[in-house]
């Protein structure tokens, strides 16, 4: 089953990976989020540092673009272009993760966090993020984050 997506790269994939929601962000940075295993090499501190300037990208990039009140129910699609065309997944997902604690909302545990989504858990974000790579020029990498806010589910009990 298919569905018709206003997004160029989702659309004819399967159902799954397009559902029905309205765009609310569209981030774009200058440089490809990093691989996981950039990430597992990191000191914690210089993780924290480098999550410290992904939330100061991302508060730019965000711009005029204000929010209200977190979404409580996202989907992501993040375009990733890079050097080579792309990661193995493992590192393109894992790689994500400085992102997506600038995205939620801010706690003690992230006291970064933006407050755009209220979380990246699956009650929150129903779906994986739909990543796509593509190759880019070295050193003209780039990442574009469309966000959309999903119809919020009833919680059943």
């Amino acid at each position: 089953m298919t569905q018709s997506c206003d997004n160029e790269v989702l659309t004819g994939l399967p159902f799954h990976w397009c559902p029905p929601g309205i765009l609310r962000f569209t981030l774009l940075f200058d440089e490809a989020t990093p691989s996981n295993n950039v990430l597992k090499e990191l000191h914690f501190l210089a993780y924290m540092k480098l999550r410290r300037e992904w939330c100061a990208r991302t508060l730019v990039a965000l711009g005029k673009q204000r929010r209200t009140r977190p979404l409580e129910t996202a989907f992501l699609v993040v375009h990733r272009a890079s050097a080579g065309g792309g990661l193995d997944w493992d590192n393109a997902y894992g790689g994500l993760k400085p992102l997506l604690d600038c995205l939620v909302m801010p706690s003690t545990k992230n006291p970064s966090g933006l407050g755009v989504i209220r979380d990246d858990n699956p009650r929150n974000m129903p779906y994986p993020p739909f990543v796509w790579q593509g190759p880019a020029k070295r050193g003209a990498g780039s990442t574009k984050v469309e966000i959309y806010e999903l119809a919020t589910p009833a919680v059943t009990e």
